[in-house]
């Protein structure tokens, strides 16, 4: 009797635990990114006119970050994994609007932001690597 071989499967964890580490990740860039532009916006470095072009696309390339780091660790495809993982991101970002500020102007800038967010999800998902397929092992 020959040995056997056993494959032992790494896990990633809980399901809520992966997305969680998804939208934290997307949270912490998007606030490093967001305390970056305000010291150089700051020292002048990058004009009021500028500030908000670069913060939707610090938003979404935060919720782009988020959404590939659990595209491969739920058991759904990328696509739906990537915009969970941004839909979640984008409503934190909707319930911190709206405890900081009493009025939001949901039409311009605060709906674009959002929109942002969703668009980085979807291109996460898009751009995501597949899981790979399981092949059948033969056993001689």
């Amino acid at each position: 009797m020959g040995a056997e071989k056993t494959t032992v499967r790494r896990k990633s964890g809980a399901l809520w635990a992966v997305l969680a580490r998804g939208v934290v990740l997307s949270l912490v860039v998007w606030a490093c990114g967001l305390g970056l532009l305000t010291c150089l916006m700051t020292a002048g470095a990058v004009d009021e006119a500028h500030g908000f072009p670069i913060l939707l696309g610090l938003t979404g390339a935060a919720a782009f970050v988020g959404a590939v780091s659990v595209v491969r660790h739920t058991p759904w495809g990328s696509l739906v994994s990537a915009t969970l993982v941004a839909a979640l991101f984008t409503v934190l970002l909707l319930c911190i609007g709206l405890l900081s500020w009493k009025r939001i102007a949901w039409a311009g800038h605060g709906g674009t932001l959002l929109l942002w967010a969703v668009l980085g999800g979807l291109a996460a998902g898009i751009l995501g690597r597949p899981r790979p397929k399981k092949h059948a092992r033969r056993s001689w």
